[in-house]
């Protein structure tokens, strides 16, 4: 990089790193990750300094760079969890739309309870992080001490103990969702 292109990158960093971080926090709930996304964003910058320092508005660049990788890193995400956790069943549906107080509140037996008995305290911790923290098998293996493998693997376990619980799902996941109830992903 030629010295001009360093200061030009160093003053936007200086100028609008906080900015992106800040945005980026609001958009994805998660202060980590939007310093990843802020990084990435001045990663990109670096990759294309020539094209950034002749344009109209390399501030509006750096913004635009921010939404795409925010909603790139949130179609990975919604990829990810209908790999793992087969989005398009009920039982993850519900589970994904009920907040703690709802949950802890309940009368009734609601699949995230049942989810709950089904488990040991450690997996539903696990699958707690995994699915609502929306924590990377990375920070949960951190966490853990343990590989990503093999926080993977006990994530495929407490797959196969819900498929226990809730047979009717397994047809699903072979099969696929209902024409119906198939999305746009």
């Amino acid at each position: 990089m030629l010295p001009a292109q360093e200061v030009f990158l160093a003053a936007l960093y200086r100028k609008n790193f906080g900015k992106i971080a800040i945005y980026a926090a609001v958009a994805m709930k998660d202060s980590v990750k939007a310093q990843d996304i802020a990084q990435d964003v001045f990663h990109e910058a670096i990759l294309h300094i020539e094209r950034l320092m002749i344009h109209d508005n390399p501030e509006g660049w750096l913004m635009q760079t921010a939404k795409n990788k925010i909603h790139e890193n949130q179609r990975e995400r919604t990829r990810y969890l209908q790999k793992f956790l087969s989005l398009d069943s009920d039982v993850f549906i519900e589970v994904f739309s009920l907040d703690e107080q709802e949950i802890h509140e309940s009368n009734e037996i609601s699949s995230m309870k049942k989810i709950a008995q089904a488990l040991s305290p450690e997996e539903f911790h696990h699958l707690k992080r995994l699915v609502f923290d929306k924590a990377s098998h990375k920070e949960v293996a951190g966490e853990l001490g343990i590989t990503i493998g093999a926080s993977q693997k006990r994530l495929e376990r407490i797959r196969k103990k819900l498929f226990d619980v809730f047979p009717e799902r397994k047809k699903h996941v072979r099969n696929g969702p209902p024409a119906s109830s198939r999305g746009n992903f």
